[in-house]
């Protein structure tokens, strides 16, 4: 049959793109939803850099004009990476799989991977969550003793399969309208084992990552027309987004109270040298037991820019791509014989400081400086802000999995800011990263596979 001339002039559909609400969606996106991303994490990011100058925690910081202006130039690198790209039309999907073709081979590899992963964790096949609950300290010290004695191949094999093991909670919440139920049982199921592990073993961050990207996955989802919401599902997400946080927060009290020495529960960072102050606005008028959990958290999410202005003192020695994984140092160690590559990343090189870099955290900001210098890593933010923004967009036209998968990943990235380079950080983590990275950039719809992405 012909085609009329108005029918020619219709663009050609590209292979593999998948068609969904959120095509005609994503022409009513205004400014608010392209940069609400944007504002949310120059908030939260902002907020860390005031709690670490004003918060519990007198951190002994002589002179920090040069690392607030360090933080203040990295903010906003994020922010003009972010504004170069937001306004930009999203790219569709080039693959070949469908939608739920990957769901269900990330799900496949995740049931797999659950009970070895447990007993890899905990010792045990079916994890002792009531343990866990009630003295996360001890529990958290009984796993570190078991992932000491042995490596077994379930930790080598999930190196391997990173990317599809990081993928299915962020593509089951995001595409849980267009999954028949018996997916949605297995992976609930699966995502609630992961959990459950962590409970037992009295770790937090794998119920605080849930509990930060369930719902920019719900929303996202929402936005761009593949799971939209009524008025009792908006309800129930919010309401529930509040009940888990909650009970985060009450594992998370759990875990400073019962860990010996802990900071929150003894008000004392030993390797600082420093008291916390309880008269401090945000902790005085808080009972015992929340001021733990209040002292825990802002430790947690400040004392990184202590490891930042330490680092700044020492000279750059690039590391040539591996300084910003411990995973990545270790292997590069292994394989060349040069142990002194242990040696070279700012946070390993700041423990004649007294600082423990295998045991506090450092914010991103070393990890990524030791490959390519404080100056170099300012570009790197603003790549990260570009990319996030790439990502927000793509997932809103809701066609390509792996761009959801993609902004999961910077999701963690950017919350983990003030902390460290948490998605590079394991072995796992940098074969996810990369992996989703690729697998995303390269099923973009646009010209000569991704060249005009950028």
């Amino acid at each position: 049959m012909k085609r009329t001339p108005a029918e020619l002039a219709l663009p050609t559909p590209v292979r593999g793109d998948i068609s969904s609400p959120a095509e005609s969606q994503q022409r009513k996106l205004g400014w608010g939803v392209r940069l609400f991303p944007i504002v949310f994490f120059l908030t939260y990011l902002n907020m860390t850099v005031l709690l670490f100058a004003y918060g519990p925690w007198p951190y002994p910081v002589w002179d920090g004009t040069e690392l607030y202006t360090f933080l203040a130039l990295a903010h906003l690198a994020l922010l003009v990476g972010y504004l170069s790209a937001a306004f930009r039309e999203p790219r569709g999907y080039f693959g070949r799989w469908k939608v739920e073709r990957v769901v269900g081979i990330s799900l496949i590899v995740n049931l797999l991977v659950l009970f070895p992963t447990a007993a890899l964790y905990t010792g045990r096949t079916i994890p002792d969550v009531m343990s866990g609950i009630a003295n996360p300290g001890e529990a958290y010290l009984a796993s570190q003793a078991i992932r000491q004695d042995t490596v077994p191949i379930i930790a080598y094999l999930r190196i391997f399969v990173g990317p599809f093991i990081y993928m299915l909670l962020p593509l089951t919440v995001f595409y849980w309208s267009r999954l028949i139920p018996a997916v949605r049982a297995l992976a609930v199921f699966s995502i609630l084992g992961v959990l459950v592990t962590f409970v037992a073993m009295g770790t937090n961050k794998a119920i605080a990552d849930t509990v930060l990207l369930v719902p920019w996955l719900v929303l996202a989802g929402h936005l761009s027309g593949v799971s939209r919401l009524d008025r009792i599902r908006k309800a129930t997400v919010i309401v529930g987004s509040i009940i888990a946080s909650g009970l985060f927060l009450s594992f998370f009290t759990a875990t400073m109270s019962t860990r010996s020495g802990s900071p929150g529960s003894t008000g004392y960072f030993s390797t600082i040298g420093i008291f916390a102050d309880r008269d401090n606005i945000l902790v005085r008028d808080l009972a015992p037991t929340l001021q733990v959990g209040a002292l825990g958290l802002t430790g947690y999410l400040t004392h990184g820019y202590y490891a930042l202005y330490l680092s700044m003192r020492e000279p750059f020695v690039p590391m040539f791509g591996v300084g910003n994984s411990m995973f990545l140092f270790r292997q590069a160690a292994r394989i060349t014989g040069n142990k002194e590559i242990m040696d070279l990343p700012y946070p390993v090189r700041i423990e004649k400081y007294g600082w423990d870099a295998y045991g506090l955290w450092s914010s991103i900001y070393p990890w990524i400086a030791s490959d390519v210098s404080f100056p170099g890593t300012i570009f790197v933010v603003f790549l990260i802000g570009r990319l996030f923004a790439l990502s927000w967009m793509d997932s809103l036209k809701g066609s390509n999995p792996f761009a959801v998968a993609m902004f999961a990943q910077f999701l963690i990235m950017l919350f983990y800011f003030s902390a460290n380079n948490q998605c590079l950080q394991s072995g796992e983590g940098v074969t996810a990263f990369w992996g989703i990275l690729l697998l995303w950039w390269f099923t973009r719809r646009g010209y000569a596979w991704g060249a005009e992405s950028w």
